[in-house]
């Protein structure tokens, strides 16, 4: 070779390589750096710039206390009224002072809020847990309950005045990462962290979290998408102002979501690429009902993916649903459809009607005295439709501005356990009910859905199905 392709070849892979390393995601990770200043005590202006640099609104290192990032008292002043106007910043921390020290219990107290974390019940295990006010016990506690912090045999010391050095020590304890830009945070494996992960990107890549990290999606994250690979979340919390976001499972696992956004979707993408909705891991708490504790499992692919909601083992959960589909036992009555009320002695006629319908009355009579009702006959239990619709308590939720469109083609799990085969099936719905719920018409209903073909769910075929599906459209 002569020493003109020489270098003409070297050049060539010179180039080769820095293009490979410029399309290569960069791992998010804070960057070391040593810091003069951390005997200097903080100031509520500081806490405020936290927050704002956590939102992804101010772009310098959140570790970084003492860099405002050319932000002036106005737009500080600014923050604080949004923060107000959110319930971050109440009566129980003022503002008035900016530079006033902020105490230890009011930093983690006003951190905990912008999380989005709900206040926990009891005492919590550091030692002069006494010491703490009532306000602030419960966020801490549940801090600890999510293992963010860890109390036992030790001291809180809630009134003591931390400067920058401890304050970063706080950050380094709740916050493993804010991710602002395009980023693949991918975990090494001595990562032993259970702090949170603070989405601030719409198109965030999240890989081999394996400890159960809650994550923090914030509002600018909004109009995107986040992708969850080989890792275990125990907790999403999605920030108000959020909206039209995807949380998307791949070979992964969430046990529950809580959130202030609006129009947030959750999919799993099987081994085999498919992408399929997943249940709606947020409780479902409409005025008057109990509040559901037990968060449906997602669905499950053909393929090796294991992505579900829940932490509970997945053979022991199909050997149960599986036991409890063969019993097939008769539903129990789970009251009528509730449309608005109308007066007059012709629509008492119709609503009395409405209450007499067939599906609702599945268990008319009593079973011990050998009576079968036909219209139960084939109905079960044991299936659920599973769609973007889908809540904690097996119902399917509409809200009657938007419409309902009931699917030809439907995706059908156990409803233990939520799995089921990543196949849409043609499907029939049927009862009394069906044009009110195709028409919106505010209430509860009840319909049947018989699948159209054989539905085979880990290599078990339960043949055609016909189940009961209850609807509440608001």
């Amino acid at each position: 070779m002569s020493m003109k392709k020489a270098i003409k070849f070297t050049l060539l892979l010179s180039i080769a390589i820095c293009i490979q390393l410029f399309f290569i995601a960069p791992i998010a990770k804070a960057e070391q750096k040593t810091y003069m200043d951390n005997e200097v005590s903080i100031s509520k202006k500081d806490l405020i710039i936290l927050l704002e640099k956590i939102s992804g609104n101010l772009g310098s290192d959140i570790a970084d206390i003492g860099n405002y990032a050319n932000a002036d008292e106005e737009y500080i002043k600014r923050s604080v009224e949004k923060l107000k106007g959110l319930n971050i910043i109440d009566e129980h921390v003022s503002f008035a002072n900016l530079y006033e020290s902020p105490k230890k219990e009011e930093v983690y107290y006003l951190l905990a809020k912008y999380i989005g974390i709900e206040a926990a019940e009891g005492k919590t295990a550091f030692i002069d847990d006494e010491k703490l006010q009532s306000w602030s016990r419960g966020y801490i506690k549940e801090l600890e309950n999510l293992g963010v912090i860890e109390g036992k045999d030790k001291s809180f010391e809630p009134g003591k005045v931390l400067n920058r050095g401890e304050l970063r020590d706080v950050i380094k304890e709740l916050f493993l990462t804010v991710i602002n830009t395009s980023q693949n945070f991918k975990a090494d494996e001595n990562n032993k962290s259970k702090a949170f992960i603070v989405v601030n990107a719409n198109d965030a890549v999240i890989e081999n979290i394996k400890i159960q990290t809650p994550i923090l999606i914030n509002q600018k994250a909004s109009n995107g998408r986040l992708r969850i690979i080989n890792s275990d979340i125990s907790k999403i919390y999605i920030a108000a102002g959020s909206q039209n976001f995807e949380v998307q499972l791949s070979n992964s696992k969430l046990q529950s979501a809580k959130s202030l956004g609006k129009n947030i979707s959750y999919t799993n993408l099987g081994s085999d690429g498919k992408v399929e909705p997943l249940p709606n891991p947020e409780e479902y708490k409409p005025d008057g009902r109990k509040p559901v504790k037990r968060i449906i499992k997602g669905s499950r692919s053909n393929g090796s993916s294991d992505s579900y909601f829940g932490g509970n083992n997945q053979k022991e959960n199909k050997a149960q649903s599986d036991k409890e589909t063969e019993e097939k036992v008769i539903p129990q009555d789970k009251g009528t459809a509730k449309p608005e009320e109308k007066k007059g002695t012709e629509n008492i006629a119709e609503n009395k009607k409405t209450q007499s319908e067939v599906l609702p009355k599945v268990n008319e009579g009593t079973p011990n005295e050998g009576k079968k009702n036909s219209a139960a006959e084939n109905l079960s239990e044991d299936f659920i439709v599973l769609n973007e619709h889908l809540y904690a308590d097996k119902t399917l939720k509409y809200k009657a501005v938007n419409g309902v469109t009931l699917e030809d083609k439907a995706l059908i799990g156990l409803k233990l356990s939520g799995e089921n085969n990543g196949v849409k099936l043609n499907v029939k719905w049927e009862g009394e009910s069906l044009n009110q719920v195709k028409n919106a018409q505010k209430g509860e209903y009840m319909l049947a859905v018989s699948s159209l073909e054989d539905l085979v769910i880990n290599d078990k075929n339960y043949g055609k199905v016909k189940f009961i599906v209850k609807i509440i459209i608001e």
